[in-house]
């Protein structure tokens, strides 16, 4: 629907309004011109839901200027609605005035848009609510069935068998909470039905604004030449009766309400080109100073920006903080914070100075109260550490082991094993090679030999009869050849008969000779040794002998009966009859010549003289 609303005689009226103050900067004289102006009111179905709700209204907006978007008054709505279609006189020369150009159709649907929204906010408030009340009751009622169902897994027969299936029930609850909650939301669907427009010719007063900064913009006062005919005087930028003018740094002019000035530059804005309050001060900034933040999405100022150097992308100051370790400023995004049972609790890290415990992944904490394992480097805190008892330094717990016996914690360089039990786990310091095979044993499995302390395993090592709970070791052991008995090297001699070791317990003195003679070398029942046993007759002697009997009887050599001999392993038995029944016995070494043992015999006894 269209029509005009004009008259001639208003066209002749060219006195503009006096300008507002512009705080910013000064006004240049106006340009007054008087145009064609179309104006237009939007008539739109609109449908709110919320939940199982659904209102339908038929409402209008306001009557706007569709040239400068200003909200027209009431008597001109009333003017303008009283038209069937067209008025005017057009030999008025109506056609000889010039039509305004249209702003652009999304700030014209904007404009409506909002003004329909003011009209129907009472309906939209009303519904939102009962959807609010209504929303509750079914969250609640959500939240009690998968409560008793998560509730009742310990019972017989319940449908959650295991900690996945709890987990997928949780998620379920979370969707259907979510479904809920955007259901009942309030939307609004707007169907337009009816565009009204009119012609109407209005006289403009246009004025150029010079900020001191030197940016300029125009502010327009206009009167329609129609109804009232009185000047109307509107912000360019938000359509509201401005108190005061402000010229925007891009060029714009606005009112005090929709303009702010910049926190930064100090210069002058509008709502379009800025912002509003900077989050980290509430103050405002204009577009040039304005930032988003990468990390939180907040708005602020230039002020308040500064650099990660984790990766170099700008952030605002209250998303930037210094790492507790390195003072490297970092942001939230690239931060992480320790674990609140690290050791020095919880601290802000930046990404070279987090680590992990190997005890987890989840258990961050930072480089000073980390050690490298000893082992494999891995990070092991504070609280996790264990030490190797042989070498005292930290390793992690996949390198550390407990001894079978004694239970210390040892590293696999300092962990040893026995040959005789290879499967038990043994400190380094618990095991010791075997002087005699090399091979390391434990001390389970090896002792040290008596004569020179030095460890034998205990294949190697034998008890000795002379010392109650020794061993001693095959260099340091002698056996008796009589039962086999194991003594030390001092526990066993020569015998001087046949030469084997025997032990005192096994070694006799002969009756003839009086040398101590092992028991073997006797026959059974004879009181003399094998050698005085094969004692006969000679008639002569070796040098070394004769001198032997010379230096033991001397000058009774001559009175010497006979001469009996024998030899064994060590001696020469040289047995002298004399008169009367007595004889000599002497027992002379190979080589020597002087007998070890004299023996006299007579029938007054034995007596026995050592060499």
């Amino acid at each position: 629907m269209r029509g005009r609303v004009g008259c001639a005689a208003n066209l002749n009226d060219l006195s503009p309004p006096v300008p507002l103050p512009v705080e910013n900067g000064r006004a240049l004289p106006a340009h007054v011109v008087v145009k064609r102006h179309r104006v237009g009111r939007l008539t739109a179905r609109v449908v709110i839901r919320a939940g199982a709700e659904v209102k339908e209204h038929l409402a209008e907006s306001e009557v706007f200027d569709l040239s400068t978007g200003t909200a027209l008054g009431s008597e001109l709505i009333r003017a303008l609605d009283s038209l069937d279609d067209v008025a005017g006189d057009p030999s008025a020369g109506w056609h000889r005035l010039v039509l305004a150009p249209m702003r652009p159709a999304a700030e014209l649907v904007q404009l409506m848009l909002s003004s329909l929204e003011q009209q129907l906010r009472p309906a939209i408030d009303d519904l939102g609510m009962r959807s609010q009340n209504a929303l509750r009751h079914e969250l609640g009622r959500i939240e009690r069935y998968y409560t008793t169902l998560l509730d009742d897994a310990g019972s017989r027969g319940t449908q959650v068998p295991d900690n996945a299936t709890r987990r997928a029930i949780e998620a379920e609850h979370q969707r259907r909470a979510r479904e809920e909650t955007e259901r009942h939301q309030v939307r609004a669907t707007v169907h337009p039905v009816q565009l009204a427009e009119w012609e109407v010719a209005v006289q403009r007063a246009d004025w150029a604004i010079e900020s001191t900064t030197g940016h300029r913009g125009s502010f327009t006062a206009q009167r329609m030449l129609a109804g009232s005919e009185a000047w109307t005087v509107s912000c360019p930028t938000c359509g509201a009766a401005p108190s005061a003018l402000l010229v925007c740094l891009h060029d714009h002019v606005a009112c005090p309400n929709c303009s702010r000035t910049c926190s930064v530059c100090a210069d002058a804005c509008c709502r379009e080109h800025g912002i509003s309050s900077c989050h980290v001060d509430n103050a405002p900034a204009c577009s040039a100073h304005a930032r988003s933040c990468l990390c939180c999405g907040q708005r602020h100022c230039s002020r308040h920006e500064g650099v990660c150097d984790e990766s170099g992308h700008a952030a605002c100051s209250a998303c930037l903080s210094p790492c507790a370790h390195c003072a490297r400023v970092i942001c939230d995004q690239h931060a992480t914070l320790s674990h609140p049972d690290a050791p020095r609790g919880s601290r802000r890290l930046c990404g070279d100075c987090v680590r992990t415990c190997e005890g987890g992944r989840n258990e961050v904490v930072g480089p000073d109260e980390v050690t490298g394992c000893a082992s494999c480097r891995r990070d092991v805190c504070e609280r996790h550490q264990s030490h190797c008892d042989v070498d005292n330094m930290v390793h992690c717990s996949r390198h550390l082991r407990r001894t079978d016996r004694s239970r210390r914690l040892t590293c696999e360089k300092h962990r040893g094993a026995c040959v005789h039990e290879p499967n038990a786990v043994l400190a380094s310091d618990e095991v010791s090679g075997c002087v005699t095979c090399a091979n390391n044993v434990c001390v389970a499995h090896s002792a040290s030999c008596i004569v020179d302390n030095a460890v034998h395993c205990h294949h190697h090592l034998a008890p000795v009869r002379d010392v109650r709970g020794a061993l001693a070791c095959e260099p340091h052991r002698s056996v008796c050849h009589v039962d086999g008995g194991v003594f030390t090297l001092q526990g066993t001699e020569a015998c001087p008969s046949c030469g084997r070791l025997h032990c005192k317990d096994h070694r006799r003195e002969c009756a003839n000779c009086g040398r101590g003679i092992c028991i073997a070398d006797y026959r059974p029942g004879a009181p003399v040794c094998a050698t005085c046993s094969r004692l006969v007759e000679v008639d002569d002697l070796p040098n070394a002998i004769l001198a032997a009997i010379s230096h033991t009887i001397g000058d009774r050599a001559s009175k010497v009966k006979r001469w009996r001999a024998a030899r064994d392993a060590r001696h020469a038995i040289v047995e002298l009859g004399l008169r009367w029944t007595r004889r000599i016995v002497l027992a002379v070494p190979h080589g020597g010549g002087r007998p070890e043992a004299i023996v006299s015999h007579s029938i007054l006894g034995r007596r026995v003289r050592r060499g």
